[in-house]
């Protein structure tokens, strides 16, 4: 039946995973959800669950009992699950370590992650994904050995099963919440005890408008449903759906609310604060609020809060870049490509990042999204250490797109001397020793580190 990863997770195996755990009023990502059986626990035991199902057919299973966050779970990303407490899943045997290490990447601080592998996965580590979850383990969970559990199953395998136990290191934080209050979302109410912006009135408007409109085809449907009732017209209803999957009035609100806080931070020229830990906490906070209203009052209060916040989101951009590097020095136990040129304390003058551009089988410069992305916000974050200006046509893959720059050859990146390799490598110079004894200095303070003389003296 579907697909040859198509293993429906036992009744008794679900109980296994979940022993000890409440989730009453917790919120879950069920990554590959097949037909719902983990979902249908999920929900029993209390708690609001997302889920993924690259299968189209048991898609339509799924979204008919969670919220369908993405068809494929490797392209969610880490700033549309930042509210989340649980990660459970039972992953595709066939790539089982790709979706628990894409898991752990992009899960927020305090998750705790609960996945089933084929044990082999753990016992034979001969790739480097394999010994990276590995190492993951070893450093954050645990790992156990529960047996050929799936061999008198729905659909039999009589292979021995790992249960994966993490927890991302870190607490959650309490995102916007106490910058904010509970108001009429009237914009009308508000315009003459606010800072008088059309943009942002606009935004109000059609955000309370388009609710209203939510409102009316659900009372709407209401009257459909009275009037064709007993004519076995039960089909013939008003619904609101994304992705062809119906969305209730809550979910359309939260939406509409992420969409409209994306097009204000465009429109009030504030993308130089736009790393991904704002839009992580945006999404929380949209996600977590219960009272805060989507008005004039409030979205200036946004925008307070995203300057006033903007250090721990920058230091926070920079640690990311500092770990991401120093974990590729040459001896590092992630199992990982590593090199001299990086350190596993500092970040050297030179230094090199993995996957950023590869040759792609059409012959083009293939740009990696997630880690153009990772070198944008270490470029925000940098720009706000030094006081330099943002310029928003500095992004990593509009330089690259734009120079077109030859594999091999050197070129000039923001604060770096950048050199591209076919198989993706990146080699970076900083070009000022200032900004980069300045790097190393901010990461010392933030992580209690003791510095070597000679960077004490460059900055």
């Amino acid at each position: 039946m579907f697909n040859q990863d198509f293993y429906p997770t036992p009744d008794q195996v679900i109980e296994t995973m979940l022993a000890g755990i409440d989730l009453s009023g917790k919120t879950v990502l069920e990554p590959s959800s097949g037909k719902g059986n983990i979902i249908q626990v999920l929900k029993n035991r209390g708690a609001k669950v997302l889920c993924c199902e690259k299968d189209p057919q048991l898609a339509i299973l799924s979204s008919n009992q969670a919220k369908l966050l993405k068809h494929d779970f490797l392209e969610v990303e880490s700033h549309e699950i930042s509210h989340i407490d649980y990660i459970i899943m039972n992953p595709p045997f066939s790539a089982d370590e790709k979706h628990i290490n894409h898991a752990w990447s992009i899960a927020p601080d305090g998750c705790e992650i609960i996945a089933l592998c084929n044990y082999s996965t753990l016992s034979n580590n001969y790739t480097r994904s394999r010994n990276e979850l590995l190492s993951i383990i070893e450093g954050y969970g645990t790992k156990t050995n529960i047996g050929d559990c799936f061999s008198s199953s729905e659909r039999k395998t009589g292979v021995e099963i790992g249960l994966i136990k993490l927890i991302k290191p870190g607490i959650k934080s309490n995102g916007f919440d106490d910058f904010f209050t509970d108001e009429s979302d009237d914009p009308e109410k508000q315009e003459n005890g606010l800072m008088s912006y059309n943009a942002v009135r606009e935004i109000v408007q059609r955000y309370v408008n388009a609710v209203k409109l939510y409102d009316d085809v659900l009372e709407n449907a209401v009257k459909m449903n009275a009037l064709t009732e007993g004519l076995k017209a039960d089909d013939l209803v008003f619904t609101c759906s994304q992705n062809k999957v119906q969305v209730t009035r809550n979910e359309f609100a939260k939406d509409l609310q992420k969409r409209s806080w994306k097009w204000i931070i465009n429109k009030m020229n504030l993308e130089k604060y736009s790393t991904r830990g704002l839009m992580e906490d945006i999404n929380k906070f949209v996600e977590d609020q219960t009272k805060m209203k989507f008005t004039m009052k409030n979205i200036y209060l946004m925008l307070d809060a995203i300057v006033q916040t903007t250090d721990q989101r920058m230091d926070k951009a920079l640690v990311e870049v500092f770990d991401g590097l120093t974990k590729h020095y040459h001896e590092n136990r992630y199992s990982v490509e590593g090199w001299k040129t990086n350190s596993h304390y500092l970040v050297n003058k030179k230094f090199i990042m993995p996957y950023i551009a590869p040759l792609s089988r059409w012959g083009t410069m293939d740009v990696n999204y997630r880690q153009a992305e990772l070198l944008d916000d270490f470029n925000k974050a940098l720009c706000f250490l030094t006081g330099s200006s943002f310029n928003v046509n500095d992004r990593f893959s509009y330089r690259v797109s734009e120079s077109k720059p030859g594999y091999g050859e050197w070129f000039e990146w923001t604060f770096f001397e950048v050199k591209l390799f076919k198989k993706g490598t990146g080699h970076f110079k900083f070009k000022d020793e200032n900004v980069w004894a300045l790097f190393n200095q901010q990461i010392a303070r933030i992580k209690g580190f003791p510095l070597p003389e000679n960077l004490k003296k460059a900055a």
